[in-house]
């Protein structure tokens, strides 16, 4: 092989390395971008998720609340009809006091 051959043949072993290069290049670079689409899908994906654990969790605590609330609601409803009902027992006695204190005083 003379001198031109083996020149020729470096420059095209270096054009082949440097190709080889630019696709490895290219490749890394679409890797990367591939990647970084990924991850961003993967964040909306548990965001997404996430909002709708707590919405769910949230509305479970609201209907529970609502529940206890018409516990005590319905609670308070029947003491009050007891003390309504008491009273009206009461009333005339309630007057005849009064009355008689009026009467003495």
């Amino acid at each position: 092989m003379g001198r031109a051959e083996v020149l020729g043949t470096i420059k095209d072993a270096e054009d082949d390395a440097e190709k080889i290069r630019a696709t490895a290049d290219e490749k890394a670079k679409s890797l990367l971008s591939d990647a970084r689409v990924k991850a961003a899908e993967a964040i909306t994906a548990g965001r997404q998720s996430a909002d709708e654990e707590a919405a769910s969790i949230l509305n479970d605590a609201r209907a529970a609340s609502e529940k206890v609330a018409a516990a005590v609601s319905d609670e308070g409803d029947a003491l009050l009809a007891q003390v309504t009902t008491d009273g009206e027992q009461n009333r005339e006695a309630a007057v005849d006091v009064v009355l008689s204190a009026f009467r003495t005083a």
